[in-house]
């Protein structure tokens, strides 16, 4: 008996990990399929545990799995769904030698079951997917604005097992109780009773959420104040990957840190994490019944990268993090169609140097939306992501375009900032963009100017070599370059509205 249990105690290395406290909850129904995470739990020896199963797609529509556990993750083998069947195969590397588990099992109704099976045994699991606290939780600091007065407050969105919201309204001027809370498509609602000194009075609030930021309005018969609020902790919500290292070895790891600032280490429930500017810190204990032991982080996020020590009883390890897609996510990127019609211009990359300079004469900013025509390889619109952490969409017509441009979003893991399309720029709506970048002929440059016009006002465009005739730039910057056989680049600036010239006086 004691070495059965032994066997099937190494089966489970692989698999299972402490009980996760889930009290997150969805911000609207379970996405349909099976996409995203579930937690499965397993009996052991009447000791209930529980790993993670997190499914995605590709960007080709494949379905890609991972298993986390406090050891890590690991990638999916075999990868199989049809109907309601699911099967995988996971390898997993102990310190006994690599274990291969078989996964069989069936989603119906929103539980996942089925059976791990190995040359040691079998282990029934039972699943149930995992609800995400809603993007709206967290806490909210609000700039208020009433005609020439101004004044600060805070905001805490909470969500109950019940998905109902509820929040606290925390200000130097008075009392406040917030009701009827509601969220959703992006716009916040909720009603206000405010008690300063004497005086009660009600008002409402109306506005909506993109990202990180809220923007809004409080009506009340006294008049209206216009409301801008940032997320406290902006900088570290979402998925993190993170590489471990030590002298003994790497593995990986995720850290998911919710709106309000909880998390989960893997699969262990992070009560808090503390946030001080850049630094960056959490503690738990972790309890698997005959001993416990203490995990602690310490380290600094900047520039979209965490860095820093992982401490457990087993010593210190180091670790460097990078932001992920969440899993389940839709995706940002396309698949490739047929040839639309033949391209109007020959593919010549932009050096990265020049990219560089368009980016920087544009003043990207981290709330800028920038549409890149004619995309290529995609390397403005990753560059732009990646050292501006702004949202960016690559157009291209030609397939092989758009195959490298994906294959480049996806090698940088800037999928959840930058979309890639197949599409005539010609025919596009580009009023969305504030930043436009362009490598095409001048005649192709005018030809724009139409879509260009519709752009909302203060909007750059920045052009690599080509000028557009007709309209005057804003500024013309000249980059030597004696390594490149096309010789020196020029690149030319416009802001909108467009300074069109006067062709009477020439």
């Amino acid at each position: 008996m004691k070495q059965l249990a032994k066997r099937r105690t190494v089966l489970l290395t692989g698999l299972i990990v402490l009980p996760m406290f889930l009290t997150q909850v969805s911000a609207g129904q379970a996405k349909r399929g099976i996409t995203g995470d579930w937690q499965l739990k397993m009996d052991f020896d009447g000791r209930q545990m529980s790993s993670i199963l997190s499914l995605s797609e590709d960007d080709d529509g494949k379905l890609r799995g991972e298993l986390i556990n406090i050891w890590g993750l690991s990638e999916l083998r075999d990868l199989k769904h049809e109907g309601r069947q699911l099967s995988f195969v996971q390898v997993y590397q102990s310190r006994d030698g690599e274990i291969t588990t078989n996964f069989t099992g069936s989603i119906e109704r929103g539980k996942l079951s089925g059976t791990f099976s190995s040359d040691r045994g079998d282990l029934q699991a039972e699943g149930s997917r995992i609800r995400r606290l809603p993007s709206i939780a967290g806490e909210w600091e609000t700039k208020l604005k009433m005609e020439d007065r101004e004044f600060t407050a805070s905001m805490i969105i909470r969500a109950d097992e019940q998905q109902k919201l509820a929040a606290d309204w925390n200000s130097q001027w008075g009392e406040h109780e917030i009701t009827n809370v509601a969220f959703k498509a992006g716009k916040l609602t909720f009603d206000r009773k405010s008690k300063i000194q004497d005086q009660q009075f009600d008002s409402s609030f109306e506005g909506n959420v993109k990202g990180h930021t809220l923007t809004g309005t409080i009506k009340s018969e006294r008049g209206e104040i216009t409301v801008e609020g940032n997320r406290v902790g902006a900088a570290v919500v979402g998925l993190w990957e993170l590489d471990i290292t030590s002298d003994s070895g790497s593995r990986k790891q995720l850290l998911r840190i919710n709106p309000d600032l909880s998390a989960m280490y893997g699969p262990i429930a992070i009560k808090k994490v503390d946030l001080d500017n850049d630094q960056v810190a959490f503690k738990t204990v972790v309890d698997l019944g005959e001993r416990k032991y203490d995990i602690s982080f310490a380290g600094q996020v900047e520039k979209r990268k965490l860095t820093g020590q992982i401490t457990t009883s087993r010593g210190t390890r180091e670790v460097t993090g990078q932001r992920r897609r969440p899993t389940g996510a839709r995706r940002r990127t396309v698949a490739v169609t047929q040839t639309l019609r033949e391209p109007d211009v020959i593919y010549v990359p932009t050096p990265q140097v020049v990219v560089d300079k368009m980016l920087e004469l544009a003043q990207v900013t981290k709330d800028d939306l920038l549409y890149d025509l004619g995309c290529g390889d995609g390397r403005i619109v990753v560059t732009a992501a990646k050292d501006y952490g702004c949202r960016a969409v690559g157009y291209d017509i030609a397939p092989k375009r758009i195959k490298e441009s994906l294959a480049n979003v996806e090698k940088n893991k800037v999928g959840h900032l930058v979309r890639i399309e197949q599409k005539d720029i010609f025919t596009l709506d580009l009023s969305k963009a504030n930043v436009v970048t362009l490598y095409l002929l001048p005649s192709l440059n005018v030809k724009l100017i139409p879509q260009l016009e519709k752009l909302k006002p203060g909007s750059r465009i920045v052009s690599h070599d080509f000028d557009m005739e007709g309209v005057k730039p804003d500024k013309v910057v000249t980059i030597e370059d004696e390594e490149d056989d096309y010789g020196d680049h020029t690149l030319y600036l416009w802001t909108t509205p467009l300074n069109k010239e006067d062709v009477s006086d020439q």
